[in-house]
């Protein structure tokens, strides 16, 4: 009998406990202090502001979500994941290219976590699926969400944000356009559904 993969039963932090934290540090850094409750209220507001403005509702969003327990509605082919994995894995070496090293470690697990939600997605249509291997079924705000990590690491690099190693400047503009068509894609396929 084949071995399956199994993932791991460690509960995440959710969204909001890392942005939480993350505010608490930059304020404790200034001087300033706020409690827990107040800085979460503070971010959700700022979120729903910020939401409100991109037309964007919280359920398509989800963030904090467990991407994984959530329906999946979307079918996508798999060779489009594989344009998708590609696609953030050159988006986290952009965005790495721009954090102070301290903060890689945040950049690499942000990013991680949707390319392992896509691998795991992927894993269990390929296994599953026994009509229609070449499509899986992902959830939209998982789409949306590697989208948004895509479409930021576009902006770096066509603002002059530094580029990782190995990339000359020559290729800053189209690695630019094509992290921005992949976004597009995504997000296009995402929101018809």
């Amino acid at each position: 009998m084949a071995e399956e993969w199994q993932t791991s039963s460690v509960p995440r932090r959710t969204w909001l406990d890392q942005k939480v934290d993350a505010l608490l540090e930059e304020l404790a850094a200034s001087g300033m202090h706020l409690d827990r409750r107040h800085a979460g209220e503070l971010i959700t507001d700022r979120v729903r502001a910020v939401a409100a403005l991109m037309r964007v509702t919280a359920p398509a969003e989800q963030p904090g979500a467990d991407l994984l327990e959530v329906p999946r509605t979307i079918q996508m082919p798999l060779v489009l994941v594989g344009i998708i994995v590609a696609a953030l894995a050159e988006a986290m070496q952009v965005r790495a290219a721009n954090e102070p090293s301290d903060r890689l470690g945040d950049v690499v697990a942000t990013y991680g976590q949707v390319l392992s939600g896509l691998g795991q997605i992927t894993a269990e249509a390929a296994s599953s699926q026994a009509g229609n291997p070449a499509t899986a079924m992902f959830p939209p705000a998982l789409l949306r969400r590697a989208a948004r990590y895509i479409s930021n690491a576009a902006d770096l690099a066509a603002s002059g944000g530094n580029l990782p190693d190995g990339i000359p400047e020559a290729t800053r503009d189209e690695l630019a356009a094509a992290l921005r068509r992949d976004a597009d894609r995504l997000i296009t396929i995402s929101t018809d559904a």
